[in-house]
């Protein structure tokens, strides 16, 4: 991250290509590195000061769509550690902005976002939002407020750079043009902002952070001038008074005075040095900071939880419920006589009749789940339905059951420890924290109707105890940017083993 961390950066970034990049044309990839080229001196140079500004803004019109002002609210980080959760956040997109989402350095950034994200329940809608509102308001705080306007060349150079970060962040559903990009971005805005307390704590947070370090007199007045930045939707959403005309008039005059002052004085000085806020001092770190610190503080280990970096190439065979994950590993077993270790197999044995843990569940739920004509032995699908119908009842069954699987984890990859690749095919890995156990995680990925009507027919359970099956676990949607690689199981078997070749004749081979 600057020369203070770019070797940690690519060390943590192991770059992998994803969906977005297989079969990339020559064409498109110039095109994405001109705009990171282009993007790059925007931010760095041109229009430092706007480009910060407007970003910041882009961020505080998030906390106008409920979904997302909730759940920054139930973190606590804006009530905990406003000025950590913004320095944290301006960090990351200065860093992507200085080095380009294709970059070893970006990779990192991207991967620690990603991994962050990884950690709540975020639609692709939201995310898609967050990311057309890095693309439209430096375009409309440039256009009010900066000496001068972006050229059109210079708008869709930013728009094909936050394609790019979407597309690394495996999001799907990216509006393929600029001009769609603005739409989606109006038109989602328009249906979504509304206000509510969690909008008003997370704006009121931040304003207090930003306003913490001016003389106590000149806050009232400074705080009324911050508020007066957004369009009427936004102050309305967060719980703002609504701006005065003549205050909205003063703040744009005295904004461009500003931007063309500081532009004509670089211009003086012929300076083109790069001016980025992660080459800045920051308050929570100092001079220097390392990627390792980015993050919610309580998540910190486990982002910072090393992959295997032994000489066995491991790899974390993970997706959703009925979404193709033992097909996977039958093709990897026959074609690559690779070993293949199956939690929910460990899962069974760790549940096996007259077992410790078979003995715990009949202690706990008695005859209800006790298999006919065996009094040691549980009744499988009698246990399921109780506890994928209760989170507090699942959360007892892991409990008993994931350290159990971990022990036989650890024997067999010591029992194996002499094969050159080693398949571990993990349904909850990302879930049970289980990464530090891969080198890399492959991710077997399909809709979620398909994985409905494969569960159904699979399992002969209703659509809602299917559901509820489903819904016990993250989404896939949720687990594509933590992983790796996709094999997509949208198709049919013969799809299947195809993806599967065309990931191996890319892959690390034994």
């Amino acid at each position: 991250m600057g020369a203070q961390g770019q070797e940690q950066a690519r060390r943590a970034a192991a770059p992998q290509p994803g969906p977005a990049e297989t079969g990339a044309r020559p064409e498109q990839t110039a095109l994405d590195q001109e705009a990171a080229a282009r993007c790059h001196r925007l931010a760095g140079v041109l229009f430092p000061w706007d480009l910060t500004r407007s970003l910041e803004l882009a961020l505080l019109k998030t906390f106008c769509i409920p979904a997302i002002a909730g759940l920054l609210d139930r973190t606590g980080e804006f009530a905990q550690r406003p000025r950590k959760r913004y320095d944290d956040t301006g960090l990351m997109v200065a860093e992507l902005l200085r080095h380009g989402p294709d970059s070893s350095a970006g990779q990192a950034v991207i991967a620690r976002m990603n991994r962050i994200h990884g950690h709540y329940a975020i639609s692709n809608n939201d995310f898609l939002y967050v990311l057309s509102t890095f693309v439209a308001e430096p375009i409309r705080w440039l256009q009010r407020y900066g000496w001068r306007a972006l050229q059109p060349d210079e708008q869709d150079a930013l728009y094909r750079f936050w394609r790019r970060v979407g597309q690394r962040m495996q999001l799907h559903d990216i509006p393929d043009t600029l001009a769609a990009m603005l739409d989606f971005n109006s038109a989602y805005e328009q249906r979504h902002f509304s206000a509510g307390p969690a909008q008003q704590r997370l704006a009121d947070a931040t304003l207090a952070m930003l306003l913490a370090d001016w003389p106590a007199p000149l806050r009232p007045v400074l705080r009324r001038g911050l508020q007066a930045l957004p369009e009427l939707a936004v102050q309305r959403s967060l719980g703002w008074p609504a701006a005065a005309a003549p205050l909205v008039g003063l703040l744009r005059v005295g904004l461009r005075l500003r931007s063309r002052l500081a532009n004509g004085w670089r211009r003086l000085r012929a300076d083109q040095r790069s001016h980025f806020f992660s080459e800045r001092p920051t308050p929570s770190y100092g001079d220097r900071f390392k990627l390792e610190q980015l993050g919610p503080p309580p998540l910190l280990s486990r982002l910072n939880q090393p992959r295997w970096r032994g000489a066995q190439q491991r790899i974390g065979l993970t997706g959703g419920i009925a979404s193709g994950k033992s097909s996977v590993a039958a093709l990897l077993a026959a074609q690559q006589g690779w070993p293949v270790l199956d939690a929910d197999a460990f899962a069974r044995d760790a549940l096996a009749a007259g077992s410790a843990g078979s003995q715990a569940v009949l202690a706990r739920y008695g005859e209800p789940v006790r298999a006919p004509g065996e009094p040691n032995a549980i009744n499988r699908a009698a246990l399921g339905r109780i506890v994928f119908a209760d989170a507090g009842e699942r959360r007892w069954l892991e409990q008993l059951v994931h350290p159990l699987v971990q022990a036989r984890f650890s024997a067999e990859l010591e029992r194996l420890a002499a094969a050159p690749v080693v398949v571990l095919m993990i349904p909850l890995l990302f879930e049970a924290g289980l990464e530090e156990l891969c080198s890399e995680v492959w991710l077997v990925d399909c809709e979620e109707p398909q994985q409905l009507q494969r569960l159904i027919e699979r399992n002969g359970l209703s659509p809602a105890e299917a559901s509820n099956r489903i819904a016990a676990q993250w989404p896939l949607a949720r687990k594509r940017a933590l992983a790796d690689r996709l094999i997509d199981n949208r198709g049919d078997r013969a799809a299947l083993t195809a993806a599967v070749q065309g990931l191996l004749d890319g892959s690390l081979s034994p």
